[in-house]
């Protein structure tokens, strides 16, 4: 017949201790429990806990994650127990007992296990803040890459731009170079052509003297 063994898990200050595991090592064999048999009990946000514990003598552990185990005591559980708390049983007189011993350890056991849960909250806490800030901090990189990105584009176009413009420049430039021949030329055409004319109009002035002294000379 089991007994039960429940109560809140309190510490020092009476509050609540959580993340913690209260484990129960069987000491010896009894008629329904095998030595080194281990049960465990997880108690709740409040620190709630209940058992229903065959009766037998256990080594009681309190466990916080990342923390190294700690003994509370010993507890025995008779067949004619009264249900009770932890605390009771930890308290109680046994064979191995003087005086309850066992108790004023169980609560420095839970003072210790209520600051290991504390630290394990609190580093939970910051890996969870460190995780948030890594993720703001990617998704800025993010939006700066993109903007890096878009801006490396404007500037391709930019140049592309300037490109076809120079290139523009360099075609007029060109034409333009080739009226300045094309004009240079006329102008040389232009003045051949009127020495030519200056040629032309002095040989028929000479003519025409030539002419008119033979006429005189005929006369």
């Amino acid at each position: 017949m089991t007994v039960k063994i429940s109560g809140v898990l309190k510490d020092g200050t009476g509050k609540p201790v959580q993340n913690c595991t209260i484990v129960l090592k069987a000491r010896r064999t009894s008629s329904t429990v095998v030595v080194n048999t281990v049960a465990s009990e997880n108690p709740d946000e409040a620190g709630r806990y209940s058992m229903d514990v065959e009766h037998g003598q256990y080594s009681v552990t309190l466990l916080v994650e990342g923390f190294p185990p700690s003994h509370a005591g010993t507890i025995t559980v008779y067949e004619g127990s009264r249900p009770g708390t932890l605390n009771d049983f930890l308290g109680a007189m046994t064979e191995d007992d003087v005086r309850p011993e066992a108790l004023r350890r169980f609560e420095q056991m839970v003072e210790e296990v209520s600051r290991n849960a504390s630290a394990v909250a609190q580093n939970t806490a910051a890996a969870k803040k460190s995780a948030s800030d890594a993720s703001a901090s990617a998704s800025e990189a993010a939006t700066h890459a993109t903007d890096a990105a878009a801006s490396a584009r404007a500037a391709s176009t930019s140049a592309g731009q300037a490109a076809s413009s120079a290139q523009s420049a360099s075609s007029s430039a060109g034409t333009a170079s080739t009226k300045a021949r094309e004009a240079a030329k006329s102008a040389a055409a232009a003045e051949s052509s009127k020495s030519a004319a200056a040629t032309s109009a002095s040989a028929a002035k000479t003519s025409e003297t030539n002419a008119a002294a033979s006429q005189k000379s005929a006369a």
